[in-house]
């Protein structure tokens, strides 16, 4: 097996994120890493083929905007540009995955609407971005205008990978509704590492979190009974402890089934 490749991810969001793709995987599935960096989860999906006694090339596909970079040997990486198109063909995927990738891309709906029709029915899209909804990124954003790991955007093309390249301020609500847009159901968010600062802080204001998101659902109710059915949970979601403490925001999400 070959030396593992280094990833620009944190270890607990790609662990948690391997445990995700890992749990749906079957032996004859098509795999699509979006924005796949040096090759670190590739070469972790592809040791799972290779495992079970196929060649990692015919079930992963990577897709790189500077290929060039890709360190995994035993899967090409194709070049893809900002546009969000991921070239396969229509219903040929088990699952798509893309790690810390949405926040730099200037389309991430248009992302989600081709991901839906490349997958298989059934199929599943996993990704991660930075959580703006943790304590410490609303009291950032609350002080300085912008939310933690998303400070002043770059539009140099030699930044697009850095955090002054996160052009792509979408909280956890904003991902449903353009996955809800695209068709996916059951969509659901997933922690990695917990910041404890702001663990602690959501501890400590969670009396008064509570009081306004009821506040804010009553409101919403009133406004708009339609508007508030389909978003009453979601306004309730966000500000759980994992949603107001987790590093990133990690969103699995199923096409239907036929």
């Amino acid at each position: 097996m070959s030396k593992p490749i280094a990833s620009a991810s944190h270890r607990k969001t790609n662990d948690v994120i391997f445990a995700l793709i890992a749990a749906r995987l079957t032996p004859d599935a098509r795999v699509v890493d979006f924005g796949a960096g040096r090759g670190h989860m590739a070469q972790r999906v592809g040791n799972y083929f290779a495992e079970q006694g196929r060649v990692p090339a015919e079930h992963v596909i990577a897709f790189e905007i500077v290929p060039e970079c890709f360190q995994y040997e035993e899967v090409k990486c194709r070049k893809i540009g900002t546009d969000s198109l991921i070239p396969v063909e229509n219903s040929s995927l088990d699952l798509v995955y893309a790690i810390e990738v949405l926040e730099h891309t200037p389309r991430p709906y248009d992302f989600f609407l081709n991901a839906f029709a490349a997958l298989k029915p059934g199929g599943t899209l996993i990704f991660s971005v930075p959580n703006l909804l943790h304590m410490q990124s609303r009291l950032s954003f609350l002080f300085t205008g912008f939310a933690e790991m998303f400070g002043p955007p770059s539009s140099l093309e030699k930044n697009a990978g850095r955090i002054c390249g996160h052009i792509m301020p979408l909280s956890y609500p904003y991902f449903v509704y353009g996955l809800r847009k695209a068709g996916f159901t059951g969509m659901e968010f997933y922690a990695d590492r917990i910041k404890r600062s702001s663990r602690a802080m959501a501890l400590l204001c969670y009396p008064l979190l509570r009081l306004a998101s009821n506040r804010s659902k009553r409101k919403l109710q009133q406004y708009d009974a339609e508007v508030w059915t389909e978003n009453h949970a979601l306004v309730d979601r966000i500000n759980r402890l994992d949603v107001l403490s987790s590093r990133s925001c990690i969103v699995v999400a199923q096409k239907p089934a036929k």
